[in-house]
């Protein structure tokens, strides 16, 4: 599917009628996966909809639901409650409060809602906790849930690979090459445990109140049994290392498991975001994102060389 569908005649299709007033249906937030809109039915009510752009993007919807139905309850925030779950829609009521942060349409930057000069400590502390809450589930039971999951000890190995992969598709500069291998090399940037992760905390998924206190969390498509850091990597591109730090020390302080180098590991997965884009366009076949690949990795060596973090 190249364009939007009608959310108007699609959600009539599974019993939800919309409001008549046009200015209620919003299309918005489309992603790589679906379609995305906001609307209010007749009844007054918010709902998101959102449409798979794609066959495979349906599993990726079941695989969702299995993390939704295995975390709600179990951390202090609301979660999405998806009351249609079909092959052509995914329906739930807007979660509570607004998002941290909106991406801008045309520039792809984010809109945000949290003041920026300092992060609000409410914000920070209620996402460690509900971080600290999530990491603590049983990653077992999870992994016998369905949901994806990972041995520690393959962490290295997969992430060598999917390089060795994103390198095969568009070689990697030096420079980015090089800080990949001394990463992959570098023993004390890996955990020895794995947790529950959600896999996509950023600030546009994270739903505060008037307080700037985390009250949901919305996209759980990423979450699987992986590095306790990835749930902190869209965090540090989005607010900087010291904000990283910060959230980080109140996550240990309020009983999350951390490393030395844990910080180093949550900006290193930002640094090999090619890696994951790869994967993601070798998995979809999408000649559009495969050719993609190249830009990125470019994209990123030319980050890192203006960036100063190899000094």
């Amino acid at each position: 599917m190249s364009s939007a569908p009608d959310f108007r005649q699609i959600a009539a299709d599974h019993g939800i009628e919309l409001d008549k007033d046009t200015t209620m249906l919003r299309v918005s937030g489309a992603d790589a996966e679906y379609f995305a809109a906001t609307a209010r039915d007749t009844s007054g009510a918010y709902w998101m909809l959102k449409a798979p752009r794609r066959g495979d993007v349906q599993m990726l919807g079941r695989q969702e639901k299995l993390a939704l139905d295995f975390v709600r309850g179990k951390v202090p925030v609301v979660l999405p409650d998806w009351q249609v779950h079909t092959d052509k829609l995914i329906a739930y009521r807007v979660l509570p409060g607004v998002p941290a942060a909106e991406i801008d349409p045309l520039m792809g930057e984010l809109i945000w809602r949290l003041p920026q000069r300092v992060v609000p400590g409410t914000f920070a502390e209620s996402l460690a906790g509900a971080m600290v809450k999530l990491h603590a589930l049983d990653a077992g039971a999870a992994a016998n849930a369905g949901i994806p999951a990972v041995d520690a000890s393959e962490l290295r190995q997969r992430m060598k690979m999917r390089m060795d992969e994103c390198n095969t598709l568009a070689k990697v500069p030096d420079l980015l090459w090089g800080l990949w291998q001394k990463w992959i090399d570098g023993d004390a940037f890996w955990p020895d445990r794995v947790v529950l992760v959600n896999g996509d905390i950023y600030h546009p998924h994270l739903f505060v109140d008037a307080d700037h206190r985390l009250v949901g969390i919305d996209d759980w498509s990423q979450a699987e049994v992986n590095d306790a850091a990835l749930d902190f990597s869209l965090y540090f591109a989005a607010a900087g290392r010291e904000a990283l730090e910060d959230l980080i020390a109140r996550y240990e302080k309020a009983g999350g498991e951390t490393w030395a180098r844990m910080a180093d590991q949550a900006e290193m997965y930002y640094w090999s975001s090619p890696v994951r884009f790869a994967a993601y366009a070798m998995k979809t076949g999408d000649v559009a994102h495969l050719l993609n690949v190249k830009g990125m990795v470019h994209r990123y060596a030319s980050m890192l060389e203006d960036s100063g973090y190899l000094d």
